[in-house]
């Protein structure tokens, strides 16, 4: 069973498995740092638990390192002169825009999730397919290595739209990233669009580069 910390959902349980854990690597078997046997944990992004946040940020890629999730925000993401100063006043102000995901006490994903109308870049596409109140926006999601290929982001996305909509959400709409042909995912800083059906979503508008999808 899953649960989710924070200021507004605190030792709530929501539905999810962590990882099965018979798929364990047969005897013998070169051991690494993650073996995920604990229930998965949302905890929002605050001021506690920034350092969480940079440390899955540094370990997911370069460009998660670099754009600490402010695309959002500011005109260029890659720009470290506007990006951290972007992120530390977000903080200041106590403007949570995201929850961290916990293999028990171990930090392995992010995503960012907050009301349309906070992420600015993305609120006019949002208000063309729903201009009514209660909308949320998921547009990015990050996992660390270890915790890659093993189902996590899926059932990440699903505990998001669980709270979001235990927070009030009438609807939550997600930017995917659409892949080119032979395009490198490896970074899976903007999560792909194969993602969001896994999730339970469905398409709402289509784009070349960023579809919309919905729940």
């Amino acid at each position: 069973m899953a649960r989710v910390d924070g200021e507004e959902g605190r030792g709530r349980g929501l539905t999810g498995e962590s990882r099965d854990p018979s798929r364990r690597r047969p005897a013998g078997a070169r051991s690494v740092t993650y073996t995920p046997r604990m229930p998965f944990v949302l905890r929002a992004l605050d001021a506690a638990t920034s350092p969480d946040f940079d440390d899955v940020m540094r370990r997911a890629s370069g460009a998660a390192a670099r754009c600490l999730c402010t695309a959002a925000y500011v005109p260029s993401w890659q720009h470290p002169s506007l990006a951290r100063p972007c992120r530390e006043r977000l903080l200041e102000e106590g403007r949570s825009d995201g929850y961290l995901l916990y293999d028990g006490e171990a930090p392995v994903g992010w995503c960012q999730a907050a009301p349309r109308d906070d992420l600015p870049q993305f609120a006019a596409r949002s208000h063309g397919i729903d201009p009514g109140p209660g909308v949320f926006a998921v547009t990015c999601l990050v996992l660390v290595p270890e915790a890659r290929r093993r189902g996590t982001s899926p059932e990440f996305l699903r505990l998001v739209i669980d709270e979001l909509r235990r927070r009030g959400a009438r609807s939550v709409h997600a930017f995917a990233h659409r892949y080119g042909p032979g395009e490198d995912t490896s970074e899976f800083v903007e999560f792909p669009e194969s993602l969001c059906p896994r999730a339970g979503m469905t398409l709402l508008q289509e784009h070349a580069t960023r579809p919309m999808y919905g729940a």
